[in-house]
């Protein structure tokens, strides 16, 4: 007994170990790694590696079988849908609300994958589409999700190389500067989740422009250059503008979540994408609880 399934192009140029952890997440990594060091598992006919690069239209076999589907009787859950901005057969950018999460933390939990998987209906389990970015719980704005593999390795290497600029507005405590940069390596404490600035943590570049000073509060815009957990709260509360209603890096006050917002997606002309994204910027409407602040120029 047994499965055999066909490389599909989502999964052209993955690995053998991490198409299996993708297909089959209920089977230990152990059981996995032994069914291929023993050649229990066969690509084409023959042993493979955990490390092997697949290719689309290759035959893997497994020694185990396909996941059992859902019960008939167990009730299916609604999800509430998604703000599009932008969607087509690569890449669909959604403008995800405060409170929400990106991916769930735990099992049939709401986020935007959920809810994208549920809109879409999908099935399959060989591949699932996948956010590209990540935003905080109550960060609000535009989000990528990736709709095949190709996408999403893609999308992936243009944001490691800094080739999509990531534009957010933020409402900061004080007046800020006209413009400046905030060049400070970051350090992320996992027990407590939070974030330091630290000589020995990684690299961090924001770039902010001051678009409306409100006197006791500014909306600025930023660029993050990378894209380091809590960059921006931890970058402007470095230099004395924390994000207002941020009670993990100011005061809190002013507004019941961080002042923060995914505003804009550039993408470069064109890196290999689809003609239609060349060049494209992706604008995420502000929040009602921003937009007070909002001026003609932003």
């Amino acid at each position: 007994m047994g499965t055999e399934f066909r490389i599909t192009a989502d999964n052209d140029g993955r690995r053998v170990d991490r198409v299996l952890r993708t297909k089959w997440p209920d089977v230990p990594l152990g059981a996995i790694m032994k069914a291929v060091r023993t050649g229990a598992v066969r690509l084409d006919g023959r042993k493979t590696k955990p490390d092997e690069r697949l290719s689309s239209g290759q035959i893997l076999n497994v020694p185990w079988e396909v996941n059992e589907p859902t019960a008939s009787g167990e009730k299916r859950r609604v999800f509430t849908g998604l703000d599009t901005l932008y969607r087509d057969g690569f890449v669909w950018i959604v403008n995800k609300p405060a409170g929400l999460l990106v991916q769930p933390d735990k099992k049939r939990g709401d986020s935007v994958i959920t809810r994208a998987l549920s809109e879409l209906g999908w099935t399959r389990s060989d591949f699932r589409p996948a956010p590209v970015q990540r935003l905080d719980r109550n960060t609000t704005g535009a989000v990528m999700i990736a709709l095949t593999g190709a996408a999403q390795r893609l999308l992936s290497e243009l944001i490691r190389e800094r080739k999509i600029k990531k534009i957010y507005h933020a409402v900061v405590e004080g007046s800020a500067d006209d413009e400046g940069r905030v060049d400070i390596p970051l350090k992320k404490d996992t027990a407590e989740n939070r974030v330091r600035a630290d000589k020995d943590g990684q690299e961090a570049l924001t770039l902010y422009r001051c678009l409306a000073d409100f006197g006791t509060k500014s909306l600025v815009e930023l660029q993050l250059i990378t894209g380091r957990p809590h960059q921006a709260r931890v970058h402007m509360a470095y230099i004395g503008h924390p994000i207002v209603g941020d009670a993990k890096y100011g005061s809190g006050r002013g507004a019941r979540r961080p002042l923060l917002h995914a505003r804009r997606l550039i993408f470069p002309d064109c890196g290999g994408l689809p003609a239609e994204l060349c060049g494209l910027a992706v604008t995420a409407p502000l929040p009602d609880d921003m937009k007070k602040y909002e001026t003609e120029d932003n």
